[in-house]
């Protein structure tokens, strides 16, 4: 991997884990089968032939992403907030006007989910013996918290994994990675035993948990962030990098086709963030994952993978869409020069409690910032010269999912954030918007 310095640097070595309470224990879950050959990407047309023809004669897509939506505990002050948000979604993939927002906005193509579909009841790793019951029983999972949960949404739903999605059990009905594989990376379309009810949704074919989605107007790359804190896209203990020669090479062919599309970058883990306890969240240092022995030095954060790897294609995305973190923030990165990158962070999409910007890593509380105001960044992280990381917008308080819209007539993509009050009136509201000229790259 290339490390240049205006990609980011790690300048000091961080503390223990045992100071930070707010670690994830998950560990390097690796993908328990190989990539496929060829370039692990999915044509639209190949499963929604209506909707990529659709887009290509409009020049626009619109479709909704969220993250975090699986909850397998009761929410307490009300009704589940997961159904709710994904109805909300259904309604407006119909009726893209029904609550508001852009005008331009086309009927929803697809839902591109971010991550934690499904989670589990009790404690984070699977005991190898404990009992088979249905609070771990992927099967039942997936039909209660996705299958039945998204019966209301009639587009498709492509995927890639969260962290809970890619926990490993040696038996196979408690597996999450193997569940995954099982449900959006099937070998063809069809109902299998993961939906238990009356769904009429079908199994998906995405090539690999690492995957590219291509449609008329716009490059999905979806990334493999693995469960680790802070996430990773490759095994700390090896030196080999499947996944960040893979993502160079796939951003390296878009950029050779040069044929206008927009490109977008989806995973789990966000690589900024402006929630207080993101210097420990964000540091993949921390945690239980072996790494390589100790003269490899420190692990990259996300973000400073992310920026070699774009420096190494020579192209950069147009928009990052994350979740992991419940709640929702719109982030803009600025390059010296000005050009800019909107960074989304949606994992309001049902997982309770909504989680506080100003929460530490004791869960102690501090008075968070009035945006805008700079990302926090993981220990030993610093920006290049003349690099900026700004949160423009956040919102800890409700469940929501976003909404984006690529108009390649107009060289411009529209993002928005509507939520779902389900202590009230459960009314969807527009909150955030943004807009990005494609031509000049700035936001507005």
């Amino acid at each position: 991997m290339k490390k240049e310095q205006a990609a980011g640097t790690i300048s000091a070595s961080p503390s223990k884990d045992s100071l930070y309470p707010c670690v994830e224990k998950g560990i390097w879950t690796p993908i328990p089968k190989a990539p496929p050959p060829g370039d692990l990407r999915l044509n639209l047309k190949s499963v929604d032939e209506e909707q990529s023809k659709r887009i290509k004669a409009t020049n626009r897509l619109t479709f909704h992403a969220v993250g975090c939506s699986g909850c397998y505990e009761q929410y307490p002050n009300g009704p589940q907030p997961g159904p709710l948000v994904a109805n909300a979604m259904g309604t407006q993939a119909a009726t893209p006007t029904c609550y508001g927002g852009d005008p331009s906005a086309e009927p929803a193509s697809f839902l591109f989910h971010l991550g934690d579909i499904v989670y589990k009841q009790g404690a984070e790793n699977d005991a190898a013996t404990a009992s088979n019951d249905d609070g771990k029983d992927q099967g039942a999972l997936y039909t209660t918290q996705f299958y039945n949960q998204y019966d209301s949404y009639e587009p498709e739903v492509f995927a890639i994994a969260g962290n809970h999605d890619c926990k490993f059990s040696k038996h196979s009905e408690r597996s999450g990675i193997d569940h995954f594989l099982i449900n959006f990376c099937d070998s063809s379309r069809r109902s299998f035993a993961d939906k238990r009810g009356a769904s009429k949704r079908q199994t998906m074919i995405q090539p690999y948990p690492y995957w590219t989605l291509e449609t008329p107007a716009a490059y999905i790359v979806g990334l493999h962030t693995n469960d680790v804190n802070g996430g990773l896209l490759d095994d700390p203990e090896e030196n080999e990098e499947p996944q960040y020669a893979w993502f160079v090479e796939t951003l390296e062919s878009i950029k050779k086709a040069e044929d206008g599309k927009a490109l977008m970058l989806a995973l789990h883990y966000p690589p900024y963030s402006g929630a207080t306890n993101f210097s420990q969240r964000g540091d993949p240092n921390l945690g239980p994952t072996p790494r390589r022995n100790p003269g490899a030095g420190l692990l990259q954060p996300l973000a400073v993978i992310l920026q070699h790897a774009f420096q190494q294609a020579g192209i950069y995305p147009d928009l990052v869409i994350s979740a992991h973190a419940h709640l929702y923030q719109r982030i803009t990165y600025t390059y010296t020069g000005g050009h800019q990158i909107p960074y989304l962070i949606a994992g309001s999409g049902g997982h309770w409690p909504v989680e506080k910007m100003g929460e530490t890593c004791n869960k102690s509380l501090e008075v968070s910032p009035t945006p805008p105001f700079p990302v926090i960044l993981p220990r030993g992280v610093l920006l290049p010269a003349g690099d900026s990381g700004i949160v423009n917008n956040f919102n800890d308080t409700q469940f929501g999912y976003v909404r984006i819209t690529v108009d390649l007539g107009n060289a411009a993509i529209a993002g928005e954030f509507f939520t779902i009050d389900v202590t009230a009136d459960a009314q969807p509201r527009l909150s955030d918007s943004f807009h990005l000229d494609l031509s000049s790259h700035q936001l507005r």
